[in-house]
Parts: structure tokens; C-alpha cells; sequence
């Protein structure tokens, strides 16, 4: 018989026995279950996790959009100085008024004489109507080509020659202004302002403030129309909140610690040391144009 054969019968021939890895593995003391209370913990600190991570990556995410657009307006300041480089290389007519970047000159009801704006028109001493704004312009007249026609929703590029009167163009203001401070206008507001990017319009105030005083400056029903307690003019387009949350005009605040005035006239409230050189503005730094 061959050796081969020998250990196929002799293993044929052993009793069968148990497993012993088995019954050994099957005496070991078992893991205890979780307890439910410990696994709602574990829940619990798996979503505070959760919602961290999430808290964290909208924080980045923001960061990231906020320098994206600061580079994108950057890119825009640059282009627009070219293409104004560009355009007074071919000869564009030049700005036609001091306080504005424009090509134009409008006309008022009053006198109908065209000036290059209404401050022009206020300041220039030949028309006793000197309180004129913006809006109330009816005509405009094309720096380069001389045109003359009404404002109208198409008056931001000449209709004779094609030359761009101004970067930004209101209708509804009649703004012929430059780009530079960002304007736009604000439908609650009604009024065109500066820094649309970093400006809110506070629906309780009623008015148009800095983002970073969003949810931080004390609201009180339509402030923003009430009058400058020093001049007793208005400050909706043109004013300042304080700590106390009534509004002044920075000129005005200015004279108040001239004069060691530390005292809201109004509410009475100590204003000693909380009036930084640069205090909180409830019209976006820029007013309405």
C-alpha cells in the first residue's frame, strides 16, 4: 500500500469531533450592547460636528465671494481707466462738469439754461431758484454733438452721435454720474446711493446703512426721515447714526465736540468718548449723488 494510501484511510478512519476553535471561541465573554443613551450622544456630537464643519465652510465660502467680487470690481476699476484712456486718445469729449463725471449738460425748468449739473446750477448765482436736485431736470444736451433733448429712459448714450454721456445713468433720478463709487438705486429708498456692495436697507429705519452695522445699530420706526437735531434739516441722504440711534449730519457732530457737547440734545445720552473720528453710517459713506 502505498503512503499515499495509508493517510487517506488512517484520516478516514478518526472519529469525528467537535470543533474546539468553535467551542473555545464560543465561551468568550461577548462585547456588552451599546446602552441607547450612549448612542444618542454619539448622535448628538456627530451633527454639533456636522453643523461646525457646515458653520465653517459657509464662513470660507463667504471670505472666498467677498475677495471674488473685490477682485472683480478691482478688474472693472482697471478696465474702465483704460477704455477712458482709450476714448480721449480718439478724442472723446471731456468731462463737462466738476462734481460729475459726464459728457452732458442739463436744463432746468426754471431758467432753461443748460448747466453741467445741478450744483452747478445752484452755485452759479444767475437763477433765484438755487435749491435744484437731480431729478428735476427735463432736458440734456450731448457735450459732443450738442443735441438737445428730454430725459428719457434712452438718455445715457446719445441718439445723434453715439457718444456715452455718462458710466452710470439713472431715469428715475436723472443721474449722469461716473462708476467709481458704485451707485445704484434703491427701490425702497427711491433715491439712487453709493456702495451697493456693502450697504443694506435697514426695512425698519427705512433708510440705507453700512452691512456691518446690519442687526447692530438700535431700530426705530422710520429714523432715517426724521431731521438732523442740530440744523433741523434732513439726514436721509445725508446722514449719521449715533450710538444713541438718532442721526445727524457728520459736519454737525463735528461742531457738537467742537464745542464739548458730549450730550444727545434729544435723548440726553452721554456721548463722551463713544464718537470714533469715523463713526457708523446710515448713508453708506457716498449719500445720494
Amino acid at each position: 500500500m502505498s503512503v499515499g494510501n495509508r493517510d487517506s484511510n488512517d484520516w478516514a478512519q478518526r472519529p469525528i469531533t467537535s470543533n474546539s476553535s468553535s467551542s473555545s471561541l464560543s465561551s468568550l465573554p461577548r462585547s456588552p450592547v451599546p446602552e441607547r443613551s450612549g448612542l444618542m450622544v454619539g448622535y448628538a456630537q456627530r451633527e454639533q460636528r456636522e453643523m461646525r464643519e457646515r458653520d465653517e465652510r459657509g464662513n470660507r465660502e463667504g471670505m472666498e465671494r467677498e475677495l471674488k467680487e473685490r477682485r472683480e470690481r478691482e478688474t472693472r476699476v482697471r478696465e474702465d481707466r483704460t477704455a477712458e484712456e482709450s476714448l480721449s486718445l480718439q478724442e472723446t469729449p471731456p468731462w463737462q462738469c466738476e462734481h460729475y463725471q459726464r459728457r452732458c449738460r442739463v436744463k432746468f425748468p426754471c431758467c432753461g439754461v443748460f448747466y453741467p449739473c445741478q450744483h452747478c446750477h445752484n452755485l452759479s448765482g444767475t437763477c433765484s431758484a438755487d435749491d435744484r436736485k437731480a431729478h428735476d431736470a427735463t432736458h440734456v444736451k450731448c457735450g459732443n454733438c450738442g443735441l438737445e433733448e428730454e430725459i428719457n429712459e434712452e438718455s445715457q448714450t446719445c441718439r445723434r452721435c453715439g457718444v456715452k454721456l455718462s458710466k452710470y445713468f439713472c431715469p428715475k433720478c436723472k443721474h449722469f454720474i461716473g462708476v467709481d463709487k458704485n451707485p445704484f438705486h434703491c427701490e425702497k429708498c427711491e433715491i439712487c446711493r453709493f456702495n451697493k456692495d456693502t450697504s443694506f436697507h435697514c426695512d425698519v429705519c427705512n433708510v440705507c446703512m453700512e452691512k456691518r452695522l446690519e442687526g447692530k445699530h438700535p431700530c426705530r420706526p422710520d429714523s432715517g426721515h426724521e431731521v438732523c437735531p442740530i440744523c433741523r434739516e434732513e439726514v436721509f441722504t445725508n446722514g449719521r447714526i449715533m450710538p444713541c440711534s438718532h442721526k445727524f449730519h457728520k459736519e454737525c457732530v463735528i461742531g457738537m465736540k467742537n464745542r464739548d457737547i458730549h450730550n444727545c440734545p434729544i435723548c440726553g445720552l452721554s456721548l463722551y468718548g463713544q464718537l470714533p473720528s469715523n463713526f457708523p453710517d446710515s448713508r453708506n459713506r457716498g449719500s445720494k449723488p
